[in-house]
């Protein structure tokens, strides 16, 4: 499976242009009409591109359609747009235990080294049971 992960659409299109032979390609960003072209004449072996769920739902039924018509398969993949998780699951319940110890926020920043903005933002993803 090729991987391609740009944000940027001149640049994904510039790294199919290089060429490859997989039959599986997963694209970082939603499949235009522009990019699909570039995949077909630049990978004949395509039979399947993979997108983020959130990507795929964007995707216009037009664009679809067309690579139905050309069999190739549009799935959604399982990685994720955006932006990668910086601290981790462990960082998250440390925070929480300390808050709920009593200690003041400023401290848990000092202790952990993780900014304030950042803390309020987990314990209020963990109070509203988004975690």
């Amino acid at each position: 499976m090729k991987i391609i992960k740009f944000t940027n659409k001149e640049k994904v299109i510039k790294e199919i242009e290089k060429g490859f032979e997989d039959e599986v390609v997963y694209l970082s960003i939603r499949p235009s009409i522009d990019v699909i072209v570039a995949l077909i004449e630049n990978d004949p072996n395509i039979r399947t591109i993979l997108c983020p769920p959130s990507l795929y739902e964007l995707t216009s039924e037009r664009v679809k359609n067309a690579l139905k018509k050309v069999g190739i398969s549009l799935q959604k993949g399982n990685f994720k747009a955006g932006r990668p998780v910086k601290y981790k699951k462990e960082d998250i319940e440390e925070m929480v235990r300390l808050y709920k110890a009593g200690i003041p926020v400023s401290r848990i920043r000092e202790e952990l080294g993780i900014p304030r903005r950042t803390i309020y933002y987990y314990l209020n993803k963990v109070k509203n049971n988004e975690l």
